[in-house]
């Protein structure tokens, strides 16, 4: 058996030396793609470890500028909280004065009243004439010290609400940026 494998392997056949070439070469493309898809995965594995660490590093950076944001919203918060506190002290305190102060005579009449009281806001409307009497219907109006009162509650609403921008303002100001 030896010998017939010798002798065909020694052979001079053309059809064998192709077929021989054909293994080769078929051998040697598998044992080229068993070592590129190696490789390749190689690289997979390096691309998928790097983005994993790109990820872990990202979500790092963002837990940390939440928590800043987080922080700083408390702060800002606190802060609000404390001058709203402030300037409702401030407003009591005002409207205990104003109350001391006013006499309660009448400031504006009726017709300014109904002005005010508008719900459409100023705009130009008919306002009758008076007439020398109040309308018994109609007789409202503001005495001086409902005037003071809404002054200190609007002065304290705009305050309130001045005070609150400037926290967002303040907030998106220093916020730390990603």
């Amino acid at each position: 058996m030896i010998t017939k494998i010798a002798s065909v392997a020694s052979g001079t056949g053309i059809g064998f030396r192709l077929v021989l070439t054909g293994l080769v070469l078929l051998a040697a493309a598998a044992g080229g793609a068993w070592l590129m898809a190696n490789y390749k995965n190689v690289e997979i594995a390096e691309l998928k470890r790097e983005h994993a660490e790109e990820h872990d590093r990202s979500t790092r950076a963002a837990n940390k500028n939440l928590q800043a944001a987080v922080l700083l919203g408390d702060a800002l918060s606190a802060r609000v909280a404390a001058a709203e506190s402030a300037r409702q002290t401030l407003f009591e305190e005002n409207t205990h004065a104003i109350r001391r102060l006013t006499s309660g005579r009448p400031c504006l009449g009726s017709a300014a009243v109904r002005l005010l009281n508008d719900a459409t806001g100023l705009r130009p409307v008919a306002v009758p004439a008076p007439t020398g009497q109040l309308d018994s219907t109609d007789a409202a109006f503001a005495s001086d010290t409902d005037v003071g009162l809404w002054a200190a509650s609007a002065r304290r609403q705009y305050d309130t609400c001045r005070g609150r921008l400037q926290a967002v303002a303040d907030f998106f100001e220093v916020a730390p940026s990603e």
